[in-house]
């Protein structure tokens, strides 16, 4: 393009002639220099990088149980090796052998790093997390769903850094917030959010992050599942709404290639899952979920997919349909068990060269199997081991209280690797159910929880011969400070609502290959019962699903009435104060069918302690059976 104005002279024919045979002439001279000295000019070496990934840590940053995420099976034969992983001290230790390998490296995340986290970190605002995640050198993450869970201001918090606010018995620097000499200095890692959009199209953090390696540049586009919408309350987007990821990624892909970058990484809030029975199984037997219409969608400039949310870990190569290219997608599984080694060979001129993934284990020194080629134990980083047990120790001042106790393990129900499954009946989640139904005031007909709300389990035994429940088992199990509402629904409603368990998205968003179920199944509470046929058609568009069997739902052994209205308990999050768009959990039916809508501002985690501090409660037995599955 020429930069010439109006004012200057263009030189004639014969003269810009001349100057571009001198300039031939001068490169004429070059070359033969060059030749002249043996040999010409190289092309530029293709650089090496090394990509060191997690994603769904949710504030792991203690020793995880071997039934919550702390456990993995490592490829040794038909039946494999079981061994213990996990934990924060461990995971440094780990990037930083991986960091060893090759100084171009950069560590990076896909989501819900904090949030829906254990008491440790929970009780102090996830800054422990943050805290932890600095020291091991995290540099850049997606937001995930979780990370709106307390609204955009704390996100805001986390990132930049400054105390809790004060109020109600929190914020106390020192003891809740602000623990590091007084002060909270934030993340040092940088939050991408390029689908998290306000009205004017600005976003709510950046959505792309470029680092150069040398003669090379990758870079990343981060972003969240558009479904989170659906995931958290809508107060906690106030402003923002979730557009679509594929469509965001091709964007910012674009343009990230056309401002040099060679190589471009996906940091995505969503994922799939596979069949495979061992960690970093190739092969990604039957890959489904909700990642693979996003991936049948991208464009030839995304390189490598890191992705999240499922709590399943596979490294996979997939092929997109629309471009065409393979692609290298991953995920870590959840809490810390493992970490994606990434490895990539970009050349300046030629972009991605080669791409492959190896899922590798945080295998703790503590395990005395005897572990397979390839697998190696770690040590506990000291230094970060040192901050784990400062702020374990604190917690415990608060957390070691006991509210009641337990006469028998009351769990979530759980898939084989340890993690929730959510297309079963979950006999916790009906305690929790049970809860609400106590916790508010005046009467109600029953309640509702949607699975997503219990993160661990009530374990008898294994330490806990009494069987005690303290405050911070509670508080891990119920993490997101949701107030308790109620709602008028009709028995039509109820039932619709139930349908929904099933229908639309809900269908493929969490499935049980063993059990041959799908769907999300509502923690119910004492008096409501059920029967479902699983052999009845799945996936039905919203409205019009048929699974319930007829006339099989009752309330203390009473059919429910279609046109009577009931008074029903749920949360905050299944019924928000602010309707969006996209309704939580894919469950329409409270938040726009409900009439005279009441947020109690009992918030759920006290009234679970105040359940179990009831003196009938002593002792308490796991549920009977609520929900009957037929097939």
């Amino acid at each position: 393009m020429s930069h010439q104005t109006a004012n200057e002279s263009r030189p004639s024919a014969p003269h810009r002639a001349m100057k571009y045979r001198y300039h031939l002439s001068t490169l004429a001279v070059c070359i033969a220099v060059l030749a002249a000295c043996g040999g010409t000019d190289p092309a530029p070496e293709p650089v090496s990088i090394k990509l060191i990934a997690l994603n769904d840590f949710h504030g792991n940053i203690e020793l995880t149980s071997s039934t919550n995420g702390g456990q993995v099976t490592l490829p040794d034969g038909a039946s494999g090796t079981k061994v213990d992983v996990g934990g924060a001290a461990y995971l440094s230790t780990l990037v930083k052998q991986l960091k060893a390998k090759n100084p171009n490296n950069i560590v990076v995340g896909a989501g819900d790093l904090i949030g829906a986290s254990p008491f440790t970190s929970a009780i102090t605002h996830d800054e422990a997390t943050v805290d932890i995640l600095n020291q091991i050198g995290i540099e850049v993450t997606s937001v995930g769903n979780h990370e709106f869970d307390r609204g955009l201001t704390e996100l805001r918090r986390l990132q930049s850094g400054g105390c809790y606010p004060a109020s109600s018995g929190q914020g106390v620097v020192g003891v809740d917030t602000c623990l590091q000499n007084g002060t909270f200095p934030g993340a040092s890692y940088k939050y991408l959010a390029a689908n998290t959009v306000s009205s004017n199209g600005t976003t709510l953090f950046d959505a792309t992050f470029v680092k150069k390696f040398g003669r090379v540049s990758v870079g990343f586009v981060g972003l969240t599942t558009k479904d989170t919408a659906g995931l958290v309350s809508a107060d906690a987007y106030a402003g923002y709404t979730f557009a679509d990821e594929a469509t965001t990624i091709n964007k910012y892909a674009n343009q990230l290639k056309a401002n040099g970058s060679q190589a471009v990484v996906v940091l995505i809030h969503q994922g799939g899952q596979t069949t495979a029975t061992s960690i970093n199984d190739k092969t990604c037997p039957g890959f489904v979920g909700d990642i693979k219409p996003i991936l049948d969608k991208l464009n030839a400039n995304v390189d490598v997919v890191v992705s999240g949310h499922t709590h399943q870990e596979y490294a996979c190569n997939y092929q997109s349909a629309a471009s065409g290219k393979n692609l290298l997608v991953t995920s870590t599984g959840f809490y810390g068990a493992n970490v994606s080694e990434i490895d990539l060979l970009v050349s300046p001129f030629g972009g991605v060269i080669s791409a492959t993934a190896n899922t590798v284990p945080v295998i703790r020194d503590t395990n005395t199997a005897t572990l397979p080629n390839g697998f190696s134990k770690l040590a506990k980083d000291a230094t970060v081991d040192a901050a784990v047990t400062r702020y374990t120790n604190l917690a415990k001042q608060a957390g070691n209280v006991a509210v009641g106790s337990i006469g028998a393990d009351i769990k979530r129900a759980l898939l084989s690797n340890g993690t929730r499954d959510e297309t079963n009946e979950s006999p916790l989640a009906n305690v929790m159910a049970d809860s609400y139904l106590g916790g508010v005031p005046g009467s109600a007909d029953f309640a509702f929880v949607n699975p997503g709300s219990v993160r661990a389990d009530l374990i008898f035994g294994d330490g806990n011969p009494n069987g005690t429940v303290t405050y911070s088992m509670l508080a891990t199990i119920e993490p997101f400070g949701n107030t308790l509402v109620t709602v008028n629904l009709t028995g039509a409603q109820v039932l619709r609502l139930l349908e929904q368990q099933w229908e639309g998205a809900n269908a493929t968003a969490k499935t049980n290959a063993t059990t041959n179920t799908v769907g999300r199944i509502l923690g119910i509470s004492k008096g409501l019962t059920y029967t479902y046929d699983n052999n009845a058609p799945k996936g039905a568009a919203t409205g019009s699903g048929a699974r319930v069997v007829a006339g099989s739902v009752k309330l203390n052994g009473v059919a429910i009435d279609p046109a009577q209205t009931y008074k029903v308990v749920t949360n905050s999050f299944l019924s928000p104060s602010l309707v969006s768009s996209a309704a939580p959990d894919n469950f329409s039916a409270i938040m726009n069918g409900g009439t005279n809508r009441v947020d109690t501002k009992i918030l759920d985690l006290d009234a679970f302690i105040a359940f179990f501090k009831l003196p009938a409660n002593a002792n308490l037995p796991a549920p009977a059976q609520r929900v009957v599955r037929l097939n």
